[in-house]
């Protein structure tokens, strides 16, 4: 996927996904809003989580985002923002 098909929505989607798979749990039923340690990850699996996103966007991420950003809908959005922006300084 190009950083031109990335969104906010994008990222939910595969942040649910990631989190879904690890709880046995469809995406689909992974609130959003919910804190993700409320979700059940733990430290370890949300580095994971962290670490795919990096992978999967190309942006460097620090774990640390995860205690600015505590729900996937928080880490989406601020995530769909830095790769818009890391898009358009490549443009």
């Amino acid at each position: 996927m190009s950083a031109n098909n990335i969104d906010a929505a994008s990222i939910q989607q595969f942040c649910a996904d990631y989190v879904g798979r690890l709880l046995g749990t469809p995406a689909e039923r992974i609130d959003p809003n919910v804190d993700l340690d409320s979700l059940g990850l733990d430290s370890a699996t949300a580095v994971a989580l962290i670490m795919s996103l990096e992978e999967w966007l190309g942006l460097e991420l620090m774990p640390e985002l995860l205690f600015e950003y505590p729900t996937i809908a928080a880490l989406s959005n601020h995530l769909a923002t830095r790769v818009a922006v890391t898009a358009q300084r490549s443009a």
